[in-house]
């Protein structure tokens, strides 16, 4: 190594320019390689800087000593002082190199250099050499649109004027004579107005991350004075452009049209609001809209014939520009259909066919543009293109793309034709997509590709998107001009959008029959789809009549369903997956005309009732499918809530399917919880069909719901296919939203807004010195998590009252930081700082991986600095280590060094963390299977009750919440949220993800203590919080856990405090303590209970106590009750049961339906949820019952004739069988309750009848449904007389 640094050294020594520029290659590519050079800097910097033989050679030198490990203030005077001095080099191609190496420089040096030689930078810009002017215009037009640099003009009104004066001069070189000057000044004017609104450049600058919001306005007056300069010579441009070589003049086209759009759709005028936000005397332009026009159509004119161009890329620019000009108001269809088919013509271009997702994107983005016939006519070739194309995302955006043009095309021509105008053949869904390959795919049943389900689930989503109120736009542009094609053709109506939909369900029906191997989301969507029309017609109630009411187009389309519905019932013989029967058999039984079939045919094996009923039977007795096919738990549900549907609202259908689910109950393939479902199923519709004219409506109502996409019933097992369907329902969903529910650019917010829309709080500082400290440094950060760096930015202040003239300022990084630019430029030098005049610094570091990180900042000050004697650094560069070079910087004439260590600025995990959408169900599907969990306990106060806690409860926020305000600014999607505010409960679900896709779920259990602490009679209490957090990776949980009250700190701002388990247990064993003393001394306060008596005592004393009060004297009347707390809840019970049956009955002559049913009255007994039931009568819907017959107890309604003490106590007698059996069987889904009720009264009345009772349980075990038994005999027969009575005379 020694060796080819000395061979490197001798070669920049030489005078020969050759020599030279390969040993500063070769030392370059040693630097690449990892190798240290260092040795050759000061050869560098005073043979090749000093004296340089080229301009290649000065140039490589430049890039040379960026390249090596130097310390700044070793580097940055060299840079100065060679860039400022080769300005003025009389050797134009020495003055272009140093002006090139502008873009480059670290960006506190840039307002100094820009400032000194603004008058170099003028001359250079005005100067005979082309070469020069073209430097000139290279880096500046790399340099300006920095977000840095604007942000710099924002606050130095010199440079602000510096810099508008150079942009001024860039556009006038647009007509320069040189070719590559003008080509390079149109680039740098497109630059200009390609930042302003992506601002791409300053991401790919990679020097920091600034709030460069103040900069906005900056670049704003840029653009309208570079519009302003282009519209106004818009016809001396394009002809300058037209005597470029062609490969010149693509760079040409951009700038010109995106003038012309500007200010043919006015949004100049908000360019130059925006540049002067607080000048109310800005007047819009003057220009007419016949000149807009005209100069649209001269430029229009100007590009055209380069449409037919033999270069590709030429042909594509003029083409997308073409559209953004047809895209203006007055734009041409013509103008979009040459430029689309001219883009069209390069799908088949060999250099051109890696762009073919680019040429779909750009054709279907702008298909609105071109008018019906040219739509048509490309439609079928488009889908053919998009089925051919790699990439997913490109794929489902442009289905996405053509479905909503085919629903816009259709709606259009349909409204078009009610106003009076020529019907345009082919325009229908249904025609669209008649191609024959299309439909091959669709009518396919085991067809591979992916793409069809693609195609069904974009035309389903985008129908439901239809249905949505279409969103408000102010400005006009692609979204408004689509927008209100579909306003146009809905007319705004609440059901015009089911046209469309219904010819998308035509469409689709092969579907049904597909087999996905195991994938239903797109068969889901179809059904989905087909039940909401059907529900919205209500075609269960069969075609209504131009009598009734209905339109020739309701009459229209009920008809359609109709006929649909047949011809999907016919395809259940060819479904042959359960999955899907099961399914198809709910999105019909709910919504099918039942009462419109012929009873002639109802023998017939074609008849639609009886192919229903014969697949349910497949279904029910199906126990060999395999889970690809079937998931039969979900299935067997499904078809038995389907039969009890279908056999409440038809009496044929309730008899074929009583037989069908008699024969299933007795079979092997039911389990114990089907069987008792059945049962169930069969009582209703026993009852049903018993009592016609009395049923409920509400058995058998439409819901109009599909509850078989995951959102509700989900597969709960670990499948491929589950995968893949969410998968895809992903892309569909994102393409979809994207499309019709966009996010606004930057431009368009400002013009629909206003510059208040961009506003953005800056981000908090902290202080990281302590009061007593000669240097006050704050610091606060900038992330981008597109590129995974953060930029630190320090704001430095001298509060001594010496001029400090030399501060080092090092930062150290921790964690998972690292240096963007591979070595660590960890020293930055000030000079000269003034007693309380603040210096800004930065620094921009990566971030590798999800791990806690800090920036340690060192500030180094010497105050003896220039006492003693400037520094030299002659021969420090001629060690070969880099320690050796460290430790002579500390020099005695430096004076030593003041070391401030500040503290370490701590990037917080949160700021690693995205957030991430999802629904409820997919969080909760998603949560058990993440591998990764920790948990903790947090604790804060909030006010509970008083004048405290009701000025803290604005905006009907809950005061319990006020701990964990912060959270909704920090980077967690809230999922969902449950509140019990009776209990000041809570629970809270979050998503993220970090930074490199780690997923992270966030649960968080909340419940209220009141604490003993009470402020000036406000109720404070204290907010126990359980934090639960799963990721899927231990690294993610691993560092939460390391710090658990950093992480709170983190998400909470500070608000929750961490408590450790030991000291939850510890208060949790203290509470119990003290609540079992209390219980303690309770139990300790009561007498002690005497003796148990005989039975023959107590009746005795009974009998001698009736009559006596409490003195001995005779009882006479009194208002005191001497009932027990549980005999008053009692009868308090049954005063309220009775009082509700008397008021059930006053509404009857109001109601349509009643029934004769239980009502089961919920009250609450010792903190236990009890249901009391008894024998009333029941109206439409008011309370969830049993439907049965009720004729087995004593004070039945039901009952006929008269009842006595005796029957009553025999049926008491029943009920507490049954109430074992409930215990038995409580943990089954469906319980049964009822015997041969009656065998002790030896068929008295009809109690020697079924009783057919169930009671669905909930699962989770979280309510029950108890028989209330207790209570004295007695009372037991005055209720059982009194209810009867009460009955009897209501129902007569």
């Amino acid at each position: 190594m020694d060796l080819l640094v000395a061979q490197i050294t001798a070669d920049l020594r030489s005078s020969d320019a050759l020599r030279q520029s390969s040993a500063l290659l070769q030392a370059l590519q040693q630097c690449a390689a990892g190798r240290d050079v260092s040795a050759v800097a000061r050869t560098v910097a005073t043979e090749i800087l000093a004296a340089p033989s080229s301009a290649v050679c000065k140039r490589l030198a430049l890039d040379l000593l960026r390249a090596l490990p130097l310390p700044p203030d070793l580097l940055d005077p060299l840079l100065l002082s060679s860039l400022g001095s080769d300005l003025s080099f009389p050797d134009p191609d020495v003055a272009a190199s140093s002006i090139a190496s502008f873009p480059s420089l670290p960006s506190h040096l840039l307002p100094s250099l820009l400032s000194s030689a603004h008058a170099d930078i003028a001359a250079a810009l005005s100067s005979p050499a082309e070469s020069l002017r073209l430097a000139a215009v290279t880096s500046l037009s790399s340099l300006l649109p920095r977000d840095d640099l604007a942000l710099m003009c924002s606050s130095n009104p010199s440079l602000m004027a510096h810099a508008t004066t150079w942009w001024g001069r860039l556009a006038e070189l647009a007509l320069d004579s040189a070719d590559a000057v003008a080509a390079a000044a149109f680039e740098a004017l497109a630059r200009l107005f390609q930042e302003l609104d992506a601002r791409r450049m300053s991401r790919l600058a990679g020097d920091k991350l600034v709030d460069g919001e103040g900069a906005l306005a900056v670049r704003a007056q840029w653009a309208a004075d570079a519009i302003n300069f282009i519209w106004s010579r818009r016809n001396m441009l394009s002809a300058r452009s037209m005597v470029m070589p062609v490969e010149r003049f693509r760079v040409t086209v951009y700038p010109l049209v995106h003038a012309a759009k500007m200010v043919a759709s006015g949004a100049v005028n908000t360019l130059r609001r925006i540049a002067r936000p607080g000048d109310t005397t800005i007047a819009d332009s003057v220009e007419s809209s016949a000149e807009k026009l005209v100069g649209v159509s001269d430029i229009v004119s100007h590009l055209l014939p380069f449409l037919s161009s033999l270069d590709p890329p030429l042909v594509f620019e003029v083409g997308i520009n073409m559209l953004a000009l047809a895209d203006v108001p007055g734009g041409k269809p013509e103008w979009a259909s040459a430029a689309t088919t001219a883009i069209l013509t390069l799908w088949d271009r060999q250099e051109f066919s890696s762009m073919r997702e680019t040429i779909v994107r750009a054709v279907v983005t702008n298909l609105h543009l071109l008018d019906l016939g040219m739509q048509v006519s490309l439609f079928k070739r488009l889908l053919q293109m998009v089925r051919n194309l790699r990439a997913e995302s490109d794929r489902m955006h442009a289905l996405a793309c053509i479905c909503r043009t085919a629903l816009c095309v259709d709606l259009f021509a349909k409204e078009s034709v009610r106003r009076g105008q020529k019907p345009v053949p082919g325009t229908d869904v249904i025609s669209l997509f008649e191609d024959v390959r299309v439909k091959d795919d669709l009518n396919s049943i085991t067809s591979k590709s992916l793409f069809r389900e693609e195609l069904v689930a974009s035309l389903v989503e985008s129908c439901f998107q239809l249905s949505l109120p279409l969103p408000e736009q102010n400005n006009s542009g692609t979204e408004s001009r689509v927008i209100g094609a579909l306003a146009y053709g809905t007319g705004y109506g609440a059901l015009n959008w089911t046209e469309p939909a219904l010819d998308v369900v035509e469409v689709c029906r092969p579907c049904v029959l597909w087999d996905c191997s195991g994938r239903t989301y797109a068969i889901d969507c179809y059904l989905k789809l087909l039940v909401r029309l059907c529900h919205i017609y209500d075609t269960r109630g069969g075609v209504k009549t131009i009598k009734a009411g209905a339109s020739q187009d309701q009459i229209l389309n009920e008809t359609r369903l109709r006929n649909l519905q047949l011809q999907l019932i016919r395809d259940l013989r060819e479904v042959h997956t359960p999955r899907i029967s099961s399914r198809l058999i709910w999105a019909i039984s709910e919504h099918f005309d039942l009462e419109g079939l012929d009873p002639l045919l109802a023998d017939d094996p074609e008849d639609p009732l009886n192919i229903i009923i014969s697949n349910m039977h497949k279904i029910l007795f199906n126990t060999e499918s395999s889970t690809t096919t079937s998931n039969r738990i979900q299935d067997v549900q499904s078809v038995l809530i389907c039969a009890q549907r279908l056999g409440t609202r038809n009496a044929r259908a309730g008899q074929l399917l009583s037989k069908e689910l008699e024969e299933y109950r007795a079979s092997t393939s039911a389990d114990s919880v089907t069987k008792h479902q059945s049962r169930y199923v069969l009582q209703i519709i026993k009852y049903v069909t018993n009592h016609p004219d009395n049923r409920w409506v509400g058995v058998g109502d439409a819901t109009g719901d599909y509850p078989f996409s995951h959102h509700k019933l989900t597969v709960q097992f670990s499948e491929a296919s589950a995968a893949q369907d969410r998968k895809l329902e992903g892309l569909v969903h994102k393409a979809i939203l994207e499309l019709w529910r966009p996010s606004p650019t930057q431009l368009s917010l400002l013009q629909t807004k206003g510059i208040g829309a961009l506003h953005k709080d800056l981000p908090k500082a902290y202080t990281l010195t302590g009061s007593s400290d000669p240097c006050y440094i704050e610091a606060y950060h900038l992330a981008d998590p597109t590129d995974g760096r953060i930029t630190l930015h320090l704001k430095i202040l001298n509060l001594t009252e010496l001029e400090l003239n030399r501060v080092d300022i090092r930062v150290g990084l921790s964690g998972a930081l690292y240096y963007m630019d591979g070595f660590s430029r960890t020293v930055r030098h000030l000079r000269n700082l003034v007693s309380q005049d603040p210096i800004q610094s930065s620094v921009t570091v990566g971030v590798s991986h999800f791990e806690r990180c800090s920036l340690w900042v060192q500030v180094l000050y010497y105050p003896f600095d220039g006492s003693v004697g400037s520094a030299d650094y002659e021969g420090d560069y001629e060690e070969s280590s880099q320690m050796m070079r460290q430790k002579r910087a500390f020099r005695p004439e430096l004076g030593e060094p003041v070391v401030l260590r500040c503290q370490p600025y701590k990037i917080p995990l949160a700021e690693l963390l995205l957030p991430y959408e999802c629904s409820p169900v997919e969080y909760f599907r998603l949560w058990p299977s993440l591998p990764a969990m920790v948990e903790c306990t947090g604790t804060y106060t909030y006010e509970g009750s008083g004048f405290k806690a009701t000025a803290a409860q604005q905006y009907d926020s809950s005061p319990f919440l006020s701990g964990l305000k912060s959270i909704s600014s920090k980077p967690f999607h809230q999922v969902c949220s449950h509140f019990i505010r009776t209990v000041a409960g809570f629970q809270l679900c979050y998503a993220a993800k970090t930074w490199f896709g780690g997923f992270v779920g966030m649960m968080i259990f909340g419940a209220s203590e009141v604490s003993r602490n009470v402020d000036l009679g406000d109720e404070t209490t204290t907010m126990i919080c359980k934090f639960v957090v799963r990721a899927s990776n231990e690294s993610i949980t691993r560092e939460i856990e390391y710090d658990l009250q950093g992480w709170m700190d983190d998400i909470t701002d500070g608000a929750v405090e961490y408590m450790p388990e030991d000291e939850v247990k510890s208060a949790a064993a203290e509470r119990l303590k003290i609540s079992m003393e209390r219980i303690a001394l309770l139990k300790a306060a009561k007498p002690k209970v005497p003796p148990a008596k005989t039975e023959e005592e107590e009746e005795e004393e009974k009998k001698q106590n009736e009559d006596l009060d409490e003195f001995g004297n005779p009882k006479g009347p009194s208002t005191l009750s001497k009932l027990t707390a549980e005999e008053a809840e009692h009868r308090a019970l049954q005063a309220a049961v009775l009082q509700e049956w008397h008021q059930l009955c006053k509404e009857k002559a109001m109601k349509a339906h009643v029934v004769i049913n239980r009502v089961i009255t919920k009250c609450n007994y010792y903190g236990t949820e009890i249901f009391v039931e008894t024998g009333v009568a029941e109206a439409q819907g008011r309370r969830r019952s049993s439907v049965a017959r009720n004729n087995r107890w004593g004070f039945s309604p039901l009952h006929e004739g008269g009842t006595r003490e005796s029957h009553g106590e025999s049926r008491w007698r029943v009920a507490g069988r049954n109430v074992q059996r409930f215990q038995e069987n409580r943990n089954n889904q469906w319980t049964r309750y009822g015997g041969d009720g009656g065998a002790e009264e030896g068929g008295r009345g009809r109690g020697n009848q079924r009783n057919p009772n169930l009671i669905q349980i909930n699962r989770h075990g979280n309510n029950k449904l108890v028989w209330w038994m207790e209570g004295m005999e007695k009372e037991r027969a005055v209720c059982s007389r009194v209810a009867w009575k009460s009955s009897r005379n209501s129902i007569n």
